[in-house]
């Protein structure tokens, strides 16, 4: 066993050690973060509360500190990536950089703090609370992605505790508005130059590697007919029946677009998912509707392998649609208008994910009772903009737990922790240590 070898084996007993003895501290600030609403409400968000305390907790752990509005970003609102309609007013971005002592590799943790919005559906705890049950930590937002955050947080902390000095640097970027297709906060950090060879991004894969993440679009399909009674013998169309027809023909396409095949090989037929995700007949600001509704819509969203382009993700529904409405007595009379709700998330693969992701294998080892998991993310994300606006190589690597975007998320206590010392162990493995030099 070399000598390094033995200096970082000692280090990452040390790093495990210094969790044991700080897990309630661990969970106190999860429940922070959670307890402080950032719900992403399109266009706006309330991001600002959390971001700064994020930008404070930073600065505490020696990094240099920038906080902004992406709109503050030059030219970022006449970039081709840029999407226009949202609001940063109290929203920014914080990227911090700790400093190696020069000769390293860097290494970056890019996530973002704006959550779904709360539905209305019932918790069994406090979804601000960050209340502990059985071992899992609740709290909106805490899987998708607080807790990945705070891990990244923890495991520089850990390092600075127990004096242990890095060569390369370290960054950590907290962006707002990803949810919803956003990712203008991930842009406004790529083009103001805040890169690292590695961007490790916390998101929520149940401690998979994933050198891949899908592609996604949400699309609406809109029926319009004729409002009323029909008291004096008007012939009334409701198009809550056109749309009931559409239901049955989206259950068809979802077994349908479930057997393609993928264009990456970090997928397999199977792993793309298409969702309903909404329908809305008359208009919501009646809590009571007292006639038919002169229009009926639903929302759906598809994923879609990396390579996959948004007309042609749009265009194979649409005749998939058309094939079968033209079958359909109702809905081959029935015109239907489809447009696209937010933006397209291409797909991403990684840059050098040959020579990343067997290190990242072998690291995992180390650290947990076996090698993790190597696969695709099961989901779309803002890793794409790293992919069109930066050289890093990108791997999401985040939490177990479940529920996101749901009542009752949580993730598991047990594997946050080992994940804290993961990230720990990716910073001195890949950006070395000072006393290496």
């Amino acid at each position: 066993m070399s000598q390094r070898t033995n200096v970082m084996k000692h280090c990452r007993e040390k790093v495990s050690n210094w969790i044991e003895q700080h897990r309630q501290e661990l969970i106190e600030q999860n429940k922070k973060l959670v307890g402080m609403p950032s719900m992403n409400r399109y266009a706006d968000g309330d991001e600002w509360e959390v971001q700064t305390y994020v930008a404070s907790r930073l600065q505490k752990l020696g990094m240099e500190v920038d906080q902004f509005e992406p709109t503050e970003v030059s030219g970022i609102m006449d970039h081709p990536s840029f999407l226009p309609g949202r609001n940063y007013r109290n929203r920014p971005n914080v990227a911090g950089i700790k400093r190696g002592s020069g000769s390293g590799r860097s290494i970056m943790f890019s996530g973002h703090m704006d959550t779904a919005p709360l539905g209305i559906g019932k918790w069994s705890a406090d979804p601000f609370s960050g209340e502990v049950i059985n071992g899992r930590q609740y709290g909106l937002g805490i899987f998708d992605m607080k807790a990945g955050m705070a891990a990244a947080m923890a495991a520089l902390q850990a390092l600075n505790d127990l004096n242990i000095s890095l060569a390369g640097d370290v960054w950590i970027e907290s962006v707002v508005d990803e949810e919803f297709g956003g990712a203008n906060g991930t842009l406004a950090s790529r083009l103001k130059g805040y890169e690292a060879e590695l961007t490790i991004i916390p998101e929520p894969t149940n401690l998979a590697i994933c050198p891949a993440s899908q592609g996604g679009g949400m699309f609406r399909f809109t029926y319009e007919g004729t409002s009323g009674r029909g008291f004096s013998g008007e012939k009334m169309a409701n198009p809550v029946f056109a749309a009931a027809r559409f239901l049955d023909i989206f259950k068809r396409y979802q077994s349908y677009h479930a057997e393609k095949a993928s264009l990456s090989k970090w997928y397999k037929a199977g792993d793309f998912p298409a969702y309903v995700q909404g329908m809305q007949a008359g208009s919501p600001a009646y809590p009571i509707y007292d006639r038919s509704p002169s229009s009926c819509s639903i929302d759906v969203w598809i994923q879609c392998s990396p390579g996959t382009t948004e007309d042609e993700l749009m265009q194979d529904l649409i005749d998939f649609y058309k094939k079968h409405a033209d079958e359909d007595e109702i809905l081959s009379e029935w015109p239907v208008r489809c447009e696209r709700l937010i933006r397209f998330l291409p797909g991403m693969e990684a840059r050098r994910a040959e020579q990343i992701v067997p290190w990242l294998e072998q690291l995992s080892g180390e650290v947990f009772s076996q090698k993790l998991p190597v696969q695709g993310a099961p989901f779309a994300c803002d890793a794409f903009m790293f992919d069109l606006h930066s050289n890093s190589s990108v791997i999401i690597c985040g939490p177990k737990g479940g529920n996101a975007h749901s009542e009752d998320e949580y993730i598991e206590l047990d594997s946050f922790y080992k994940l804290i010392a993961f990230y720990a162990q990716m910073m001195m493995d890949w950006c070395g240590l000072a006393s290496d030099e």
